[in-house]
Protein backbone atom coordinates (compact mmCIF):
# COMPACT_ATOMS: atom_id res chain seq x y z
CA UNK A 1 0.00 0.00 0.00
CA UNK A 2 1.57 3.27 -0.88
CA UNK A 3 1.24 6.55 1.28
CA UNK A 4 -1.19 7.75 -1.26
CA UNK A 5 -3.83 5.63 -0.08
CA UNK A 6 -4.14 7.18 3.16
CA UNK A 7 -7.52 8.05 4.40
CA UNK A 8 -8.49 11.44 3.19
CA UNK A 9 -11.29 11.79 5.54
CA UNK A 10 -9.16 13.07 8.05
CA UNK A 11 -8.02 16.46 8.68
CA UNK A 12 -4.72 16.95 5.71
CA UNK A 13 -1.72 17.39 7.31
CA UNK A 14 1.01 20.03 6.88
CA UNK A 15 4.61 19.89 7.31
CA UNK A 16 6.43 23.38 8.01
CA UNK A 17 9.80 22.98 7.24
CA UNK A 18 12.45 25.63 8.75
CA UNK A 19 11.96 28.39 6.07
CA UNK A 20 8.22 28.79 6.47
CA UNK A 21 8.75 28.46 10.39
CA UNK A 22 11.35 31.34 10.06
CA UNK A 23 9.25 33.07 7.49
CA UNK A 24 6.10 33.53 10.09
CA UNK A 25 7.98 34.31 13.08
CA UNK A 26 9.69 37.23 11.12
CA UNK A 27 6.99 38.31 9.93
CA UNK A 28 7.69 38.01 6.23
CA UNK A 29 4.46 39.57 4.54
CA UNK A 30 3.07 36.28 2.89
CA UNK A 31 4.01 33.89 5.85
CA UNK A 32 2.18 36.59 8.02
CA UNK A 33 -0.94 36.34 6.00
CA UNK A 34 -0.46 32.61 5.61
CA UNK A 35 0.08 32.15 9.67
CA UNK A 36 -3.41 33.90 10.38
CA UNK A 37 -5.05 31.52 8.03
CA UNK A 38 -3.17 28.42 9.39
CA UNK A 39 -3.55 29.24 12.98
CA UNK A 40 -7.53 29.35 12.52
CA UNK A 41 -7.28 26.28 10.29
CA UNK A 42 -4.98 24.12 12.88
CA UNK A 43 -7.63 25.77 16.05
CA UNK A 44 -10.73 24.24 14.10
CA UNK A 45 -9.13 21.06 13.15
CA UNK A 46 -9.49 21.89 9.65
CA UNK A 47 -5.65 20.71 9.10
CA UNK A 48 -3.38 19.46 11.67
CA UNK A 49 0.69 20.40 12.04
CA UNK A 50 2.90 17.76 13.28
CA UNK A 51 6.74 17.93 14.73
CA UNK A 52 9.83 16.39 13.57
CA UNK A 53 12.96 15.48 15.49
CA UNK A 54 14.44 17.75 12.47
CA UNK A 55 12.57 20.69 13.77
CA UNK A 56 14.10 20.45 17.10
CA UNK A 57 17.71 19.90 15.33
CA UNK A 58 17.59 22.76 12.77
CA UNK A 59 15.70 25.42 15.61
CA UNK A 60 18.81 24.91 18.11
CA UNK A 61 20.93 26.93 15.69
CA UNK A 62 18.28 30.13 16.84
CA UNK A 63 16.66 29.41 19.78
CA UNK A 64 15.85 33.21 19.84
CA UNK A 65 13.60 33.15 17.12
CA UNK A 66 10.73 30.76 19.02
CA UNK A 67 10.58 28.54 16.13
CA UNK A 68 9.53 25.55 18.50
CA UNK A 69 7.44 27.48 19.96
CA UNK A 70 5.27 28.34 17.56
CA UNK A 71 5.32 24.94 16.20
CA UNK A 72 4.18 23.85 19.22
CA UNK A 73 1.72 25.92 19.53
CA UNK A 74 0.46 24.73 15.88
CA UNK A 75 0.92 20.75 16.31
CA UNK A 76 -0.93 20.55 19.88
CA UNK A 77 1.54 17.62 20.24
CA UNK A 78 1.27 15.69 17.11
CA UNK A 79 4.06 14.37 16.08
CA UNK A 80 6.14 12.74 12.81
CA UNK A 81 6.23 8.95 13.33
CA UNK A 82 9.69 8.45 13.75
CA UNK A 83 10.19 4.68 12.76
CA UNK A 84 11.82 3.64 9.86
CA UNK A 85 8.99 1.88 7.55
CA UNK A 86 9.42 1.61 4.18
CA UNK A 87 7.72 4.47 3.06
CA UNK A 88 10.34 6.23 4.12
CA UNK A 89 13.45 4.13 3.29
CA UNK A 90 12.11 4.31 -0.33
CA UNK A 91 11.11 8.43 0.18
CA UNK A 92 15.31 8.70 1.40
CA UNK A 93 17.01 6.01 -1.51
CA UNK A 94 15.00 7.94 -4.01
CA UNK A 95 15.91 11.25 -2.59
CA UNK A 96 19.95 10.87 -2.25
CA UNK A 97 20.18 8.69 -5.70
CA UNK A 98 18.05 11.52 -7.56
CA UNK A 99 20.37 14.10 -5.80
CA UNK A 100 23.85 12.44 -6.67
CA UNK A 101 22.85 10.98 -10.35
CA UNK A 102 21.29 14.08 -11.64
CA UNK A 103 23.30 16.72 -9.53
CA UNK A 104 27.09 15.18 -9.54
CA UNK A 105 28.49 18.88 -9.65
CA UNK A 106 26.49 20.52 -6.84
CA UNK A 107 28.16 21.37 -3.76
CA UNK A 108 26.12 19.76 -1.18
CA UNK A 109 24.29 22.54 1.36
CA UNK A 110 25.02 21.73 5.37
CA UNK A 111 21.02 21.54 5.30
CA UNK A 112 21.02 18.86 2.81
CA UNK A 113 21.43 15.72 4.69
CA UNK A 114 18.87 17.50 7.79
CA UNK A 115 16.32 18.16 4.34
CA UNK A 116 16.39 14.89 3.41
CA UNK A 117 15.82 13.05 6.63
CA UNK A 118 12.56 15.29 7.18
CA UNK A 119 11.30 15.35 3.79
CA UNK A 120 11.46 11.49 3.99
CA UNK A 121 9.50 11.38 7.07
CA UNK A 122 7.08 14.36 5.90
CA UNK A 123 6.40 13.20 2.45
CA UNK A 124 4.77 9.51 3.25
CA UNK A 125 2.56 10.86 6.30
CA UNK A 126 1.86 14.22 5.30
CA UNK A 127 -0.84 15.88 2.34
CA UNK A 128 0.68 19.32 2.34
CA UNK A 129 4.00 19.61 2.40
CA UNK A 130 6.79 22.64 2.45
CA UNK A 131 10.37 22.95 1.18
CA UNK A 132 13.12 25.13 -0.33
CA UNK A 133 12.70 25.16 -4.33
CA UNK A 134 15.73 22.84 -4.63
CA UNK A 135 14.39 19.61 -2.17
CA UNK A 136 10.74 20.35 -4.23
CA UNK A 137 12.67 19.65 -7.79
CA UNK A 138 13.81 16.93 -6.34
CA UNK A 139 10.79 15.42 -5.02
CA UNK A 140 8.71 16.82 -7.92
CA UNK A 141 11.29 14.82 -10.46
CA UNK A 142 11.38 11.70 -8.41
CA UNK A 143 7.47 11.43 -8.42
CA UNK A 144 7.58 11.03 -4.87
CA UNK A 145 5.24 13.85 -4.66
CA UNK A 146 2.78 11.65 -6.66
CA UNK A 147 3.57 8.76 -5.57
CA UNK A 148 2.58 9.96 -1.83
CA UNK A 149 -0.36 11.65 -2.81
CA UNK A 150 1.08 14.85 -1.25
CA UNK A 151 1.60 18.85 -2.59
CA UNK A 152 4.47 20.34 -2.20
CA UNK A 153 5.18 24.16 -2.18
CA UNK A 154 8.59 25.80 -2.03
CA UNK A 155 8.64 29.11 0.23
CA UNK A 156 8.42 31.50 -3.04
CA UNK A 157 6.13 33.82 -2.53
CA UNK A 158 3.49 32.75 -4.51
CA UNK A 159 3.64 29.18 -3.36
CA UNK A 160 3.12 30.34 0.02
CA UNK A 161 0.25 32.14 -1.76
CA UNK A 162 -1.19 29.09 -2.78
CA UNK A 163 -0.93 27.53 0.18
CA UNK A 164 -2.49 30.11 2.48
CA UNK A 165 -5.74 29.91 -0.33
CA UNK A 166 -5.52 25.97 -0.61
CA UNK A 167 -5.95 26.39 3.52
CA UNK A 168 -8.56 29.15 3.60
CA UNK A 169 -10.42 26.35 1.33
CA UNK A 170 -9.79 23.51 3.58
CA UNK A 171 -11.07 26.35 6.51
CA UNK A 172 -13.94 27.13 4.57
CA UNK A 173 -15.23 23.20 4.37
CA UNK A 174 -14.32 22.78 7.63
CA UNK A 175 -16.93 25.96 8.95
CA UNK A 176 -19.67 24.82 6.91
Amino acid sequence: MSPSSRDRRRAPVVYLDQNYLSGMVKRKPAFSDLEAVLRKAAATGAVRVPESPVHRVESAARPDLGLLELLRELSGGLRLPEGDEPAVRCCASTLRALLERDYPDRRPLASDDLDLVALSRALPHCDLVTCDAFMAELIRRSRLDTWCGCEVFTGRRPDVERLRVRLEALLDAQLR
